[in-house]
This record gives C-alpha cells, structure tokens and sequence, in this order.
C-alpha cells in the first residue's frame, strides 16, 4: 500500500518551470523548444553537431528507437519524464524531434578557377574541386565510420576560406546545409542505374 501511495504522490506531482528558469536556459544553451505531448509537456534545448553524432552513433548500433532516446536524454531540460519513459507519449515525441532536421538550405555559386561558394545564411565559405583521392583520404581518417566525421575531414581539406562561423563544429544549423552543399557538389552530374 505505501508503495502504490507514493507511486500515486508521485504522479500527482506537476513539474513546474518557471519563466525565469526558461531565460537562464536561453542564456546557457540558446534556442530553447517546448514539447508538449497531450497532457505532458517537456522542455528542450536546440541540439547541437555532438548530439547528433551520439544519436546517428545509437541508430547505427541499435536501430532508430535508440535515435529517439538518445536525443531526448541529450536535450532534455526538465518536464514530465513520462515522455521519456512512457511508450503512449515516448513514439509521439520521438516523431516531433525530426523537426530539428529542418535547416536552411545552402546556396551554392560556381566561382572561377573551379572554386564553390557556399552560402548558408549570411555566412560563406569557399571550397575547391572535391576529388576520389579527398575522398578516399576523408574516409580513411574516419577509421571507426563515426557520424559526419567524413564529412567534417572533408571540408578540413577543400576549404579555401571561410567565415569564422565555420569554426563551430557543434552548430548543427550551419553544419547540416553545410554538409549537403558537399555532397551536392560530390554528385554533380546524374547517374541513373537502368535494368537492361
């Protein structure tokens, strides 16, 4: 009985976050989401590169619910842990996060010389031709075939210049676009596999 009382207390209990609680996390971790799932509510920050390499690493390994858990553990800031624990709130939410995927998209420039302007917001960089051999290279200081490092070794080695936002390896809003002008520009010309 007092097992049940406590479950029951437990339950009752209404987590509460404070506006002021809300400002300091802007402070500390910038963007912040609600996420409210029917009667439960959950606060989260915006993720960031790391996030997401740990997430795509648990996908790998153990399959897309994985993904799911490990981004809501990750940005997790405080609500109701039943959207955590809870299968009825936990595949509603899970689906929700996929809205963080929703970047900008990048402009792409042809330059003279064979160089690449991409444009991501207000923020630019300049790659050179990527190659098989930058390729090859790219892949093979990723020896463990861990998530975006590929990709980041890649732009290490065709950047030409850039803006200092490049610099953060974590802000997934400029990595994510980044990462998709790269592959754009690996596949520039249409391949199409026809049965004969």
């Amino acid at each position: 009985m007092g097992g049940l009382f406590l479950t029951i207390k437990k339950m009752a209990k209404a987590t509460t976050i404070t506006k002021e609680q809300i400002e300091n996390w802007k402070e500390q971790y910038g963007e912040i989401y609600a996420l409210p799932v029917d009667d439960k509510k959950r606060d989260l920050r915006a993720p960031n590169m790391t996030d997401y390499k740990r997430a795509f690493t648990a996908m790998q390994k153990q399959g897309e619910v994985a993904f799911g858990e490990t981004m809501l553990t990750a940005l997790w800031l405080g609500g109701d842990e039943e959207i955590k624990t809870d299968d009825a709130y936990f595949l509603s939410a899970r689906k929700e996060l996929m809205d963080f995927f929703n970047y900008e998209d990048p402009e792409i420039n042809k330059l003279s010389g064979g160089k690449t302007e991409i444009k991501i917001g207000e923020n630019k960089c300049v790659v050179r031709v990527i190659t098989r051999a930058d390729l090859k290279l790219a892949e093979k200081k990723n020896p463990g075939s861990k998530p975006f490092v590929t990709q980041e070794r890649l732009f290490e080695m065709v950047c030409l210049e850039m803006d200092d936002a490049f610099k953060d390896q974590k802000n997934a809003a400029l990595r994510f676009p980044l990462f998709q002008a790269i592959e754009k520009l690996q596949n520039q010309k249409v391949a199409i596999l026809e049965k004969l």
